[in-house]
């Protein structure tokens, strides 16, 4: 189309000069007259004038005289025309075989964010599927900071070492995984608790970079989740199945956003929960009694419990011996044994 626009528009400019310099008036034949354009007495004979020109065919019944310089200049023009019409064509077709911008509209991320434990730790967990090898992920939280001098940031970037098991970056995808985020000191989510994330005003992004095998360009797919996507106490389902027959596996994608309870997420906070870790004495084995009867007397709260069964699969294998408060009228402490077992993740 651009073409044809440039030699329709190069027609009319030759077809304007032809009349101005009184070539239609004269028929083709005639030897007396000398036209800007030999034989180009017609809007027809012009048209392919202009698209010889611009096509560098080579002139043969139709040329140029030397009767109009102005013919000469634009076809001077027409020439560079031409040429920037080309290399632009060029450009563009490259840059459509280059950037498969389709390809990353094949890049699927999980309606929802899940926070749970996984391996004893609270992390921050998001799935991703459909992508092929090669692909790094990366995300970011952006949320207000304020400095040690009291300045207020309102859109500061907190990078967030994501990736899958190892926690790298860097991650092979043959089927739909589940991207992880662990929850330590150095995470901007490290005193968010279930309470102050309904609270709390901040997004993360999630960035996918992968290369296309096929011709070896990059693509990306991004995604984000504000503090009401992000599921406390909820994991992913699991979306692989062993098929016994042929020892193959199948991938049900009907699943892919669905997420389950996960019972003895704590409720508290990373850092509230690294603090009862840190206040445990190596005098008795596991999770000392005193820690227990803080969390169960003093509290007495359902967030609490929640916390020392997430102490309980740090330091799984062994018997603890918890002493609680009794409501009684006696007030004698109730002596209770717990078996804690190993605790396996899948």
């Amino acid at each position: 189309m651009s073409f044809f626009l440039s030699w329709s528009l190069f027609t009319g400019i030759y077809y304007l000069l032809a009349m101005y310099h009184g070539d239609l008036e004269h028929e083709a034949d005639d030897d007396t007259w000398d036209p800007c354009i030999r034989n180009g007495n017609s809007a027809i004979n012009i048209f392919l004038f202009a698209f010889t020109t611009q096509t560098t065919i080579g002139y043969g019944f139709r040329y140029p005289t030397d009767a109009c310089p102005l013919v000469v200049m634009t076809m001077m023009i027409q020439f560079m025309v031409g040429v920037m019409c080309q290399t632009l064509m060029a450009g563009v077709i490259f840059a459509k075989l280059a950037r498969p911008i389709k390809r990353a509209a094949t890049i699927m991320f999980s309606k929802h964010a899940v926070i749970c434990m996984r391996n004893g730790k609270l992390c921050l967990q998001f799935r991703v599927g459909d992508m092929r090898k090669s692909l790094l992920a990366e995300a970011h939280m952006i949320k207000k900071c304020i400095t040690m001098e009291g300045e207020t940031l309102p859109f500061h970037q907190f990078d967030m070492n994501v990736g899958y098991d190892s926690g790298l970056d860097r991650v092979f995808v043959i089927w739909p995984i589940t991207i992880s985020h662990e929850i330590n000191e150095e995470s901007p989510l490290y005193e968010v608790s279930k309470d102050t994330l309904t609270k709390s005003r901040f997004e993360i992004i999630a960035l996918l970079e992968g290369v296309v095998e096929s011709v070896g360009s990059t693509t990306q797919a991004r995604t984000s989740y504000l503090p009401n996507e992000i599921l406390w106490g909820k994991r992913f389902v699991k979306l692989l199945t062993e098929q016994r027959e042929n020892g193959q596996y199948k991938i049900n994608l009907e699943k892919f956003h669905d997420c389950v309870d996960v019972e003895g997420t704590p409720s508290c906070s990373a850092k509230e929960l690294d603090e009862m870790e840190s206040s445990m004495t190596s005098s008795l084995v596991n999770i000392p009694p005193h820690i227990a009867l803080q969390l169960a007397s003093k509290e007495g709260s359902e967030i609490d419990f929640d916390a020392a069964h997430a102490l309980r699969q740090r330091y799984p294998g062994g018997t603890n011996r918890i002493t609680i408060d009794s409501d009684d009228e006696d007030n004698d402490p109730d002596i209770h044994h717990r078996p804690i077992y190993p605790v396996s993740f899948t």
